[in-house]
């Protein structure tokens, strides 16, 4: 049987998921990499963990603004290799890995910065995940984290009568890209507000903030449609923990 780390592994769509990352209107450009960004403090001469790192944004980024070291890890061994062949720069160490499980590769007290966005809703149990959280990160360090709104899913997957009830929580399969030329499948976890926000409380680190925000201009000028739908309804969840 198959464990969560390979059921919601991306290699099987890693082309496909990157693509539609990468339209100009899509949700990851117009909301969700402006507000995590908003979100970091300075990361200048900083070690920055990104956890989940997909199609590589947050890493460069870090790269970018001028962290003292990067390390990316991500469930997905062609992410993984992409980025390593995108990115030749000393200051970048990657590593395959499920995120759910530990972590010894990564040094305790190290990191000064954690970056973990739409990660979390591929991992059921995120009590031991947040105790590699804080194993890893440095005192005063902290972890920007966005993932998916429990309303938000309960919207869309009522709408589409995929869901019975709010409080579900459970894996689900669902299709993205459905406009594009080329749909593909994703599996992800669902879960009510109080399993999200638990295992965060429980942990030891200090909530710094729980937002969700509203659309900018820019996302207004782009596309009116999704800047229509966030003004209205929930898009993800940004939190921002220290330890």
């Amino acid at each position: 049987m198959k464990n969560d780390a390979e059921i919601t592994n991306y290699d099987p769509i890693a082309e496909e998921f990157i693509r539609h990352a990468g339209r100009e209107n899509s949700w990851n450009n117009l909301y969700e990499r402006p507000n995590t960004v908003a979100r970091l403090p300075e990361l200048k001469e900083k070690n920055v963990l990104d956890l989940g790192c997909s199609t590589g944004f947050f890493t460069e980024y870090a790269l970018g603004q001028g962290a003292k070291s990067v390390t990316s890890v991500d469930a997905s061994r062609k992410l993984v290799e992409r980025l390593a062949g995108r990115i030749k720069d000393k200051r970048l160490t990657t590593h395959c890995a499920d995120i759910g499980s530990p972590m010894p590769f990564l040094k305790s007290n190290f990191y000064d910065v954690i970056i973990c966005s739409l990660v979390l809703d591929y991992i059921k149990d995120w009590v031991p995940m947040f105790e590699e959280f804080y194993r890893v990160v440095e005192k005063g360090g902290r972890a920007v984290i966005a993932t998916g709104h429990p309303f938000a899913s309960y919207l869309y997957l009522e709408r589409n009568n995929r869901l019975e009830s709010y409080f579900a929580f459970r894996m689900i399969e669902d299709t993205w890209g459905i406009r594009g030329p080329r749909p593909f499948k994703t599996h992800y976890y669902i879960r009510p507000l109080h399993e999200v926000l638990r295992p965060m409380i429980q942990s030891k680190f200090k909530i710094i903030s729980i937002d969700e925000p509203l659309p900018d201009e820019r996302c207004k000028e782009i596309s009116p449609e999704t800047y229509e739908d966030l003004m209205e309804r929930p898009g993800f969840l940004f939190i921002v923990l220290e330890k």
